[in-house]
């Protein structure tokens, strides 16, 4: 284990770190109370803090405008601290928690791209449920548990998406609005060249919305609105399509298909392939007589 990056007294199981640029995640440890080797820090994170309880249910203490609370917490459960802001949490046991910081003027930039009007400030959430928002951060988080490399472009937009619950469940100043209509024809067409012409290559939402000549948030709805697919699931599917053609068409090493397909190894292109087609590769090039 090693410490946070979001709350250092907490002791991080695994996280991104530093992999995303606007937001870090977290599957962490907190002590209970008066148990840690650091102590809170006197003020909150810079940073929003999305909190998601996952282990074993737990009291916490905590204090908002003076007041003293207490509240029984059970896996799911959630809260929002924003940036600066100091509860002074105090479990009365160890537990294992979901963590989401996320960068203030990014959540400020995403919120105004996504049509809200005027500023948009979080408030508190001492305690709530939401199950959408704790299967992102689940997700999220296992994609950098895992042995291979996470997947920047689905971590992105899973970001993307958890940002957006906690506008919904926290934010004042306006909810973001919804645009409707695709990408221009041509706009597409172009995303969908640099795709698969940089299939090998990290491939990020980024790279894909300065194609589309739009902002992030806004590149994720339209694209869905004009391929019925995610970003990260038409990329993943356009490298899954080659991979099968050259497996069942050439005898090159597979740990060679997967490299160009722009899987990080054999290892990861077997693990997609046996998700989604339910075979792997070996199977598939056995299958065809190669």
């Amino acid at each position: 284990m090693s410490d946070s990056h979001i709350k250092p007294h907490l002791r991080c199981l695994h996280g991104s770190g530093a992999d995303l640029d606007h937001a870090v995640v977290e599957r962490s440890v907190e002590r209970a109370a008066g148990l840690s080797d650091t102590a809170p820090l006197p003020v909150g994170p810079p940073v929003h803090v999305l909190v998601v309880q996952t282990g074993r249910s737990a009291d916490l203490r905590w204090s908002a405008d003076g007041t003293p609370r207490r509240e029984r917490f059970h896996p799911g459960d959630a809260l929002v601290n924003p940036a600066g802001w100091a509860s002074r949490p105090r479990w009365h046991e160890d537990v294992e928690l979901l963590l989401l910081g996320i960068d203030p003027l990014w959540l400020e930039k995403l919120a105004a791209e996504g049509g809200a009007k005027g500023p948009v400030e979080l408030v508190p959430r001492f305690h709530f449920t939401d199950p959408l928002l704790k299967m992102l951060l689940e997700r999220l988080a296992a994609e950098y548990a895992g042995p291979g490399p996470a997947d920047a472009l689905y971590a992105q937009s899973l970001v993307q998406a958890a940002a957006a619950v906690v506008l919904r469940v926290a934010g004042e100043g306006g909810a973001p609005g919804s645009r409707d209509g695709g990408l221009p024809p041509r706009r597409l067409a172009e995303v969908v060249d640099y795709i698969h012409t940089n299939l090998s290559r990290r491939v990020t939402l980024a790279d894909l919305a300065a194609v589309a000549g739009v902002s992030e948030s806004h590149f994720t709805r339209v694209f869905r609105a004009s391929t019925g697919e995610s970003p990260h699931r038409y990329v993943l599917q356009r490298r899954l399509e080659q991979a099968r053609r050259e497996l069942t068409r050439t005898d090159r090493p597979i740990a060679e298909i997967a490299a160009e397909a722009g899987f990080a190894d054999q290892s990861h292109l077997t693990r997609m392939m046996r998700r989604h087609d339910g075979a792997t590769p070996r199977i598939l090039r056995d299958g065809n007589g190669g």
